[in-house]
């Protein structure tokens, strides 16, 4: 009895432990959590949506610039807006940013290896008669890119 007990508690002590084992973060999983990285520095490309809106997007010193070349929003733009990176894969970025003034709120993945960008956005979200609230969940092809020397 005392060698099936022992046995019993073992193989539980190895279950939980194989467990924990495969929750563990891999030595290549050497992200800088809560750290602002700005890997988008250098950068800039044009981004067409599929409605045929498009962008032109520049980062420098941890900011974001962009100005609508295409569609409705022509000629208007936005700079000077904190950004934050982090590398989801090879030449694959997830990005945000905080437009306070606007009260938008921006997620981008922007994907150098197939030249797509796939955005989510919360546009409006003060919820103001003249800019009501609406979400964006769309894609675009990334043309012009041009990396930091």
């Amino acid at each position: 009895m005392k060698a099936k007990l022992i046995t019993l508690v073992c193989l539980a002590l190895f279950t939980v432990g194989l467990g924990f084992s495969q929750n563990e973060p891999k030595a290549e999983n050497n992200f800088q959590f809560g750290q602002a990285e700005h890997l988008l520095d250098g950068y800039s490309f044009n981004f067409q949506y599929q409605n045929g809106a498009g962008l032109h997007m520049e980062f420098k010193d941890g900011k974001a610039k962009y100005q609508w070349v295409a569609g409705p929003n022509k000629g208007n733009g936005n700079e000077d807006i904190p950004y934050r990176s982090t590398k989801l894969g090879n030449d694959m970025y997830l990005v945000n940013w905080h437009e306070i003034g606007l009260k938008d709120y921006l997620t981008i993945v922007f994907d150098f290896d197939k030249m797509l960008m796939h955005s989510s956005i919360i546009v409006g979200y003060q919820n103001k008669p003249e800019r009501t609230l609406r979400t964006v969940f769309t894609s675009g092809i990334i043309d012009h890119l041009k990396r930091p020397e």
